[in-house]
């Protein structure tokens, strides 16, 4: 798929704040326009210590969830982990599969947060002000806010306040198991980002296309650690 050019990834970590903020007032957090016919999910792996990371895109129909289309691909990082920053050190081997995908989904779910952001303006918003596509945050882990524990069966819901405003929500997405922390990334509402991830999580706690994602990433990283090593012996 063709991607406009947002913005350079020649930042310091001073700019890289800076442009958060710049871009935040960008996103739409608008109802879905049209029929969600194609999802798709994306992930980064990486393997300890190193700098070479694989990024993989799955693009799946929707609501049969069956993989259409799948892509992998890597990139060496220099930009280090900074609480706050992860699109800085992602994006750009994320945006290098995402310009190998034929299938254009109709919504992306991403392994990171979205609103739920020290400045609103985290991995998903990011993503999806690059692609132009409504993104979902899918968070394993909270990265700022507050919020009570929903109750502990599936579907039950509680908001994440953060700065006086409800930026996402608390997902229980299986009976009592630890909350997913969903939060919009662009041009979706936070009740629609909900409801697509329980339709996305039939049997577990993270949605399927970005489990589907994890292991596309994963496998590519094998393989590439593996080759490296099999050069290294011979």
């Amino acid at each position: 798929m063709e991607i406009r050019q947002l913005h350079s990834w020649d930042l310091n970590y001073a700019e890289a704040r800076e442009l958060q903020s710049e871009l935040q007032s960008q996103l739409r957090l608008v109802p879905l326009e049209g029929e969600v016919k194609y999802i798709a999910g994306c992930d980064v792996s990486s393997a300890l210590r190193s700098r070479n990371f694989t990024a993989a895109v799955v693009v799946m129909n929707f609501p049969e969830m069956e993989v259409i289309e799948k892509v992998s691909t890597e990139l060496d990082v220099d930009f280090p982990y900074i609480p706050g920053l992860l699109s800085f050190r992602e994006m750009p081997v994320l945006l290098k599969a995402w310009e190998r995908i034929t299938n254009v989904p109709d919504l992306i779910f991403c392994d990171g947060s979205g609103l739920i952001h020290p400045r609103k303006m985290g991995l998903a918003c990011h993503l999806g002000l690059w692609l132009r596509i409504p993104v979902i945050g899918c968070a394993k882990n909270l990265l700022c806010g507050e919020y009570k524990p929903p109750n502990t069966e599936k579907t039950s819901v509680a908001e994440v306040e953060y700065e006086g405003e409800v930026v996402g929500a608390a997902v229980r997405t299986r009976t009592d198991v630890k909350p997913m922390f969903i939060s919009p990334g662009n041009l979706i509402s936070l009740k629609e980002a909900i409801d697509f991830v329980l339709k996305a999580c039939p049997k577990y706690r993270i949605p399927e296309p970005i489990r589907a994602a994890h292991r596309v990433a994963n496998e590519a990283r094998d393989r590439i650690v593996e080759a490296k090593r099999f050069v290294k012996c011979y």
